[in-house]
């Protein structure tokens, strides 16, 4: 017989699972009256009438909380995911962009989203019990219109570990979702803003609605005001995005692979990095905009979101693949530092090329300019969360399981439990030789650094002909690191005599020219990739006024002339490291829960594995490590040189003796080309240098080319 509890219990320094639990996904069988997690859905007030109704928008969101909060034993805290997924997404992305890419609409006027509304007035109040009383299943769990093989709020039971544990659960979509107002506007103050309302409401600061009418008021009375915000990807982007707004009640952040600048997910120093068909946000905005299915919506009002839609395409359109403070700079969380008044222990993934490395390591930069606290947990995996309740894994985290580090952080913020959340290391990071093996620093800043310098002479000329080079999407990693080729040159240190491990951004240093190419003809532009002719506009130089995106990509690997076990991508989308189940129900949730299955990451056999990569514009000789630096680009002319310096992402690295660092340079990453350009680079080979940041004093070393 479980031993339940009416109010949280702290031992060890966490919550222990002491509340009984309800699934929420039974339908007909959900009985609100009985549940011990209490579910209702709110429409918090927003400050925005973003679709120029008249009335101020409303942002739907879920509330799974203990029976015994509910019924006044103790005031919970909450735990918050801001997905702009989780209330439904359309599935026909890339059909969508086809279909909509040359059809007309009304001009959409930017300006008109800022048109003020007056606030509601409620006729009446209720309270979350007898709201909850009202609720069914239906409200939060149904079939997903826009993707018929899923269903809406899919990540219902993501976070139930901490229900248990007397903590509250909030989920929201955000504005342009189902059953909320307004337009998803991928990077903006709005979109921020949403996230930031719903945890006014949560404080007390901040009005919700029962009803999608805005009538009748109903207030958090169970919630104890203090707020932690976490998820992956998209919604370990809100963390951030609401954290920079200093809003009060917001305690602490747990962000796993979060964005902290949209314009350098999507681009890089003035070249585009992401994958080929998802460079538009309005392709992003579309695929998040589960208010398309609204059944409710008159064709005026569904019109006027595709007309906001393509508008953003269009804005966007003109920047290129150049940064454009007034399109980029409300996702640029980072140059709001100021503001933050919460911690942080930010999750990132040392092998994650969807959210890349640089995104961790600039908001952990942001966070120590605002003097707040923050950890960082780094691991091999690519695109994942520690644990992964929809996939039944989890990996450990230096011994432990990861809700349990989370729940001990959270618990000090939320609860102010006395424990050693504020002793964690400030570095916390799985070796990549080792995965069993977790090193700790003091900080992500090294003291030292090793200097990679060419030994060359003479000039290299690389070009974009992949059939020459032998290269695809599905062997690119291979080709690049074992020779040089048309396409790249590849500049080899000899193999080291001691282990050592890099840590932080490699900045490459070298001067290039254009040798060749096509430029009235935008350098004969292809669509290797099939992507609409909306997007490929991106790279049309009578759309943005300019020359732009002539690549120029390095990549530094780990080589070695025997294979060696490693941990890397296996799918030509560099998204998937499969694992490997070390112990079944290895994972415990404790409570009424089920356990999950304890995972390792699966290695591979080979010789060389990818450590970190960055994209470049030869346009953008002015581009740097900040964003904003890519925001002046120049016509080149064949044979003039430039000097370039090029960030690679982040990286935590351990190079073992006997294996050689291969730096390379090439034109175009097959994988992450939208467009396919038909030109070549003359490149310096004495100029080229690498500052490559280590954790201990070592020797400079020369390379040359291979």
């Amino acid at each position: 017989m479980t031993n339940y509890s009416k109010v949280p219990v702290f031992e060890n320094g966490i919550a222990q699972p002491v509340f009984p639990f309800t699934d929420g996904k039974t339908g007909e069988n959900y009985d609100p009256s009985t549940s011990d997690i209490v579910r209702y859905c709110v429409y918090v007030e927003s400050d925005y009438d973003m679709d120029g109704d008249g009335k101020r928008d409303l942002i739907k969101v879920l509330v799974q909380v203990p029976r015994s909060a509910v019924e006044g034993n103790y005031k919970a805290a909450s735990l918050f995911e801001a997905r702009p997924y989780c209330a439904g997404v359309n599935e026909d992305g890339y059909p969508h962009m086809k279909e909509v890419a040359e059809k007309e609409y009304r001009k959409f006027d930017f300006e008109d989203l800022k048109k003020e509304a007056a606030p509601r007035v409620p006729s009446g109040s209720i309270s979350p019990m007898e709201l909850a009383l009202k609720s069914k299943a239906s409200d939060w769990y149904y079939k997903d219109k826009g993707n018929n093989d899923s269903m809406v709020y899919e990540n219902l039971e993501n976070f139930n570990y901490y229900l248990v544990r007397g903590f509250a659960v909030i989920i929201s979509a955000g504005f342009g979702a189902l059953g909320s107002d307004g337009f998803n506007f991928v990077g903006s103050e709005y979109e921020r803003d949403a996230f930031k309302f719903v945890v006014e409401w949560l404080h007390g600061d901040r009005v919700a609605y029962a009803d999608r009418e805005g009538t009748i008021e109903t207030k958090a009375e169970w919630s104890n005001g203090n707020v932690a915000m976490t998820g992956r990807s998209y919604a370990g982007t809100m963390p951030f995005a609401v954290a920079t707004t200093g809003v009060e009640g917001l305690k602490t952040i747990v962000p796993v692979a979060g964005i902290s600048d949209w314009y350098s997910q999507q681009n890089m120093q003035g070249s585009q990095r992401y994958w080929p068909k998802e460079v538009l946000n309005s392709f992003l905005a579309y695929f998040c905009s589960s208010r398309y299915n609204d059944e409710t919506l008159s064709e005026k009002e569904l019109d006027d979101i595709a007309a906001f839609h393509h508008e953003l395409s269009l804005q966007q359109l003109k920047c290129g693949s150049d940064y454009n403070e007034e399109f980029w700079g409300a996702g640029n969380y980072r140059l709001n530092y100021d503001k933050i008044k919460c911690s942080a222990l930010i999750v990132q993934g040392l092998n994650d090329e969807n959210v890349s490395t640089k995104q961790f390591e600039m908001m952990y930069k942001a966070y120590k300019k605002s003097g707040q606290t923050v950890k960082t947990i780094l691991h091999q995996g690519p695109h994942i969360t520690p644990t992964m309740p929809n996939k039944n894994y989890g990996i450990l985290i230096d011994g432990k399981f990861y809700d349990d580090i989370v729940n001990e952080w959270i618990s000090h913020y939320l609860y102010d439990v006395d424990n050693t959340a504020e002793k964690m290391p400030e570095v916390l990071v799985q070796t990549n030789y080792d995965q069993n093996k977790w090193e700790t620093c003091d900080s992500w800043e090294t003291a030292y650094s090793m200097k990679l310098e060419s030994s060359e002479a003479d000039t290299s000329v690389i070009d974009t002909d992949w059939e020459a080079a032998g290269v695809c999407a599905e062997n690119f990693d291979e080709a690049m690191s074992l020779k040089s080729s048309n396409m790249n040159k590849r500049f080899v240190t000899a193999p080291f005599d001691k282990a050592v491990t890099i840590q932080g951004t490699v900045h490459l240093n070298l001067k290039a020219a254009l040798k060749d190419g096509d430029i009235e003809n935008d350098f004969n532009p292809e669509n290797p990739n099939d992507a609409d002719s909306l997007t490929m506009k991106l790279g049309d130089s009578k759309v943005t006024g300019r020359m732009d995106d002539v690549k120029l990509v390095a990549m530094l690997y780990d080589i070695c002339d025997e294979k060696f076990d490693n941990i890397q991508t296996v799918d030509p989308e560099r998204n998937v490291i499969p694992v490997v189940t070390v112990k079944e129900n290895g994972v415990i949730n404790g409570g009424d829960l089920p356990a999950f299955n304890l995972c390792e990451f699966e290695t591979v056999h080979k010789n060389y594995r990818p450590i970190t990569r960055a994209y470049a514009d030869l346009c953008n000789p002015e581009a740097g490590y900040e964003p904003e630096t890519a925001a002046n680009s120049i016509e080149l002319k064949k044979g003039e040189y430039h000097e370039y310096n090029i960030y690679l992402n982040a990286t935590r690295y351990t190079v073992e003796p006997g294996h050689s660092l291969a730096l390379v340079i090439t034109t175009e990453d097959p994988v992450n080309c939208l467009i396919h350009k038909t030109y070549s680079v003359e490149i310096d080979n004495a100029s080229i240098n690498a500052t490559v940041p280590v954790t201990e004093e070592t020797e400079n070393l020369e390379m040359t080319i291979k």
